[in-house]
């Protein structure tokens, strides 16, 4: 369920050309990286995308839209992004605790 330009540019009503949908593309590709380096250094981008898909997702909507509408994010990001990204370390922190209680074995 990643996040696609085309359902981002939809969701903010932005009109669709190559230029729009490349930008878009890029900011969204952007704040994936930003997502998963402010979460964990343990997990790759792809195993957080794929363990926390609904967190991740609006984390990178939340990231992506600001970046849009403000390039230089100059005043910050927003408490929603905050929010997402501190509910997903605390997820992320969890399930490695978990990992690390049972000697990494996450199998269930």
């Amino acid at each position: 369920m990643a996040v696609t330009a085309s359902e981002l540019m939809n969701e903010l009503h932005i009109d669709t050309d190559d230029v729009e949908t490349k930008t878009v593309q890029g900011l969204i590709d952007y704040a994936k990286e930003i997502v998963t380096d402010s979460v964990t250094d343990d997990l790759t981008t792809e195993q957080l995308e794929t363990k926390y898909p609904k967190l991740f997702d609006l984390a990178t909507k939340n990231l992506a839209t600001s970046m849009y509408y403000d390039r230089e994010l100059t005043n910050g990001t927003s408490k929603g992004y905050q929010m997402v990204i501190i509910h997903l370390s605390a997820k992320v922190a969890i399930d490695m605790k978990k990992g690390s209680d049972d000697d990494g074995n996450n199998e269930t």
